[in-house]
């Protein structure tokens, strides 16, 4: 690995005989000489030239090549200056050295190599040499486009955008550049500026990729992780490599070749696959049931149905402040936040899904919530609301104890993966109490059966108020800060008192 704002203050520095050895220990191998690769920055051909001079006047058989593929500086008088390509050209000329390839054939080849290939970057912050401010500044809402590994601004400031929007910006660029056309191969290089997460880069390569393939130009080759760095600086570069007919499959199998460079984030995983998975969009498209089952419903209750999980969903919306209050210090406070936008999806879901079958609601539900509502809260309402979809399933009535079963299905299966039980100051509170209300009362009429049902969601969620909490974020902050109700516990009596005073409501 390299790092561009380092070498520019220390390879200038010691006396150009030093480094000339260094890097012919590099290239020289069987191929009959040294082969000198210089960045093209004016620093290092000054101070290179300077050292291929004395080289040749002391007999040494030494090229040298000036390398450079940055396109935001490629119009410059003296070309592009030389970005992460600049380590494909160690790579490539390395290993045909290793090969035995003499030394005009490995020259002629990284020239070629250096006519195919473009990079450009982008940053989000600057680097700051140790003990000084960063270099330059950049707004919180901007990118610097065609920002330099040696610390420097790039050619023009940008509004910040996503990941996809960025890669397309770049590539679209890069893509024009080199006038790529459909049916074209390249091999990708993502080169991690410095202070870039591992996420971010993982995300930024299969972007690059889905853009690239989008246009019918072929992946051969990903190389992505901190190749040519710019201290902590937070932005990437990607730089394409033209596999043309001619030198296309000699580049691969110079890049494919074995080396012991630690850097080097070559290997199976970054050659392309045919097979197997395509993207993960089409991925989360299926659906795990096969067919309708457990008891249906018919048109008279599926609008009984509808507007209940309508009240549901727009109490959910309107409380939105109320459990965001309750979620503050002893929760992220957004607990609200995440129940809005559940509701929001159920009203959408409402407006065209078929209520037939009950298990099939459910189901619909819990992957709602999953997709919808993200996070923990996600993660509970998902497995709650699949376990009673699975024991609605396989009932034979949508009678009370059917209900019944559904709801104590839900709340194990929540128990058991969330690890928290009733008694710790959590939503099961509430489902534990309306649970324990139906058991006691399942034999009286439908219509005292729902108000009682409907209170013990009320008391369930007043009794968090007194109670320890022992799960949930609740549990990781001091006392103090649990006196009021649990959020979780008040919203689920909210919908479960929406739900249970709606079909009060029509009997």
């Amino acid at each position: 690995m390299l790092d561009g704002a380092v070498a520019g203050g220390v390879f200038a520095s010691p006396p150009t005989g030093h480094v000339l050895y260094g890097i012919a220990q590099l290239h020289k191998y069987n191929s009959g000489g040294v082969l000198v690769i210089i960045g093209n920055y004016t620093g290092d051909r000054l101070n290179f030239g300077k050292a291929i001079e004395k080289a040749k006047i002391a007999g040494i058989k030494v090229e040298g090549l000036i390398v450079g593929e940055d396109v935001a500086s490629s119009k410059n008088k003296t070309g592009g200056r030389s970005m992460v390509g600049e380590v494909l050209f160690y790579k490539l000329c390395g290993a045909m050295a290793l090969k035995g390839y003499d030394l005009e054939t490995i020259r002629k080849t990284a020239v070629e190599a250096n006519k195919n290939m473009a990079t450009l970057g982008v940053c989000l912050s600057a680097c700051s040499l140790p003990g000084q401010p960063p270099l330059f500044e950049i707004s919180p809402d901007e990118m610097e486009l065609g920002a330099g590994v040696h610390g420097e601004a790039g050619i023009a400031k940008v509004k910040m955008g996503t990941a996809k929007e960025i890669v397309k910006m770049l590539l679209a660029i890069i893509v024009g550049h080199l006038k790529l056309s459909r049916g074209d191969r390249v091999a990708v290089t993502v080169d991690n500026l410095g202070g870039t997460s591992f996420l971010e880069m993982n995300i930024i390569s299969a972007e690059t990729k889905d853009y690239l393939e989008n246009h019918d130009i072929t992946v051969e080759r990903v190389y992505a992780g901190h190749l040519k760095t710019s201290l902590e600086m937070h932005g990437f570069q990607i730089c394409l490599l033209l596999l043309n007919k001619e030198h296309g499959d000699l580049f691969l199998e110079l890049l494919d070749a074995p080396t012991s460079a630690a850097a080097w984030t070559g290997g199976e995983i970054s050659v392309r696959s045919d097979g197997g998975h395509v993207d993960d969009e089409s991925l989360l498209k299926g659906d795990v049931r096969k067919a309708a089952s457990g008891p249906s419903l018919s048109a008279k209750q599926q609008d009984l149905l509808r507007e209940s999980l309508t009240s549901a969903a727009e109490v959910l919306i309107k409380s939105e402040a109320l459990l965001n209050k309750l979620d503050s210090g002893c929760g992220d406070g957004d607990c609200g936040n995440t129940l809005k936008k559940f509701g929001h999806a159920i009203l959408a879901y409402l407006k065209t899904a078929s209520l037939e079958y009950v298990s099939n609601v459910l189901w619909d539900l819990s992957e709602i919530a999953e997709t919808d509502m993200g996070g923990t809260s996600g993660g509970i309402y998902s497995l709650g609301l699949s376990a009673a979809s699975q024991a609605f399933s396989i009932a034979t009535s949508n009678s009370v104890p059917t209900w019944l079963s559904a709801l104590e299905s839900a709340i194990q299966a929540i128990s058991k993966y969330g690890g928290a039980e009733p008694g710790d100051r959590t939503m099961l509170d509430t489902l534990h109490a309306v649970a324990e209300t139906l058991k006691k009362c399942i034999e009286e009429e439908l219509l005292a059966v729902l108000k009682k049902a409907a209170e013990a969601a009320d008391h369930g969620a007043k009794a968090t108020a007194s109670m320890v909490a022992r799960a949930g974020r609740a549990s990781y902050v001091a006392s103090g800060y649990t006196q009021q109700e649990d959020a979780g516990a008040r919203a689920a009596a909210l919908w479960l008192q929406a739900i249970l005073c709606s079909i009060a409501s029509k009997i």
